[in-house]
C-alpha cells in the first residue's frame, strides 16, 4: 500500500483494492467502483476461510493409487510397486498438511448494504493493510 500527502490530506492507495481518503473509501473490485463514506461504515469485518478442494482432490487420488496398488496393479516388479505406494503416500501426506486460505473484506454501510472484496492467500498482505487502514479511520462509536 502506498501512502503520499495531497492538499493536506493523507492518501493510501492499494492498486488491487482501491484508494481511501480522509473522508471516504473507493473500492476497486474488477471493473466496479463502489464509493463509501467513513460516516456511512456500520462494520468492517475481514474473514479468512481455509480452502478445502485441493485436499479433497490429492486426498482421494492418494486413495485411488492405493486401491490400484493392491488390488489391481499385477506385476512382478516390486519396485514399481514401492513406487506407487511412495506416490500414494505422497499425495496422503501433501492432503493433509497444505493449507491454502481465501479472504473475503465484507464493508456494511448504515443502510444496509453489502461491499464485498475478496481474495486469496496471494495478496494476504495487501488486504489486511488495507483492511486495518480502514479500521482506524472509521470513527468511533
Amino acid at each position: 500500500m502506498t501512502t503520499f500527502q495531497a492538499n493536506n490530506e493523507t492518501i493510501h492507495f492499494n492498486d488491487k483494492f482501491g484508494l481511501i481518503t480522509e473522508n471516504q473509501i473507493i473500492i476497486t473490485n474488477g471493473s466496479k467502483k463502489n464509493k463509501v463514506n467513513f460516516d456511512a461504515i456500520n462494520r468492517v469485518n475481514l474473514i479468512k476461510s481455509r480452502v478445502f478442494y485441493l485436499n479433497i482432490l490429492s486426498f482421494i487420488l492418494s486413495i485411488s493409487v492405493f486401491i490400484y496398488t493392491f488390488f489391481i496393479f499385477k506385476s512382478e516388479r516390486l519396485l514399481l510397486f514401492y513406487g506407487l505406494i511412495l506416490i500414494g503416500i505422497a499425495l496422503l501426506i501433501y492432503s493433509v498438511v497444505h493449507k491454502f486460505y481465501a479472504y473475503r473484506l465484507i464493508i456494511k454501510e448504515k443502510d444496509q448494504s453489502i461491499i464485498e472484496v475478496k481474495t486469496t492467500q496471494i495478496n494476504r498482505k495487501c488486504i489486511k493493510e488495507f483492511y486495518f487502514a480502514i479500521v482506524k479511520k472509521i470513527p468511533k462509536k
